[in-house]
């Protein structure tokens, strides 16, 4: 049988184009729908967030004090 040579710069480039060429189009797709205006950017979070990144209580019927 024939033995193909497996040089390992030849075997990086492969690999490196087999996880950067799918990545670059999916970056490439998304750029396209960003610009087209069919992906809207993330909206700003509520004010009532806290300054710690912790969200503000979501029943307030629940945390209310009963007395």
């Amino acid at each position: 049988m024939n033995e193909t040579s497996a040089n390992p710069v030849f075997v990086a480039l492969l690999f490196i184009l087999r996880c950067l060429v799918p990545l670059a189009i999916l970056f490439g797709i998304s750029y396209i729908l960003r610009k087209l205006g069919l992906v809207a950017e993330t909206p700003e979070p509520p004010i009532e967030y806290d300054e710690n990144g912790d969200t503000p209580p979501t029943n307030t019927m629940t945390n209310k004090k009963e007395s």
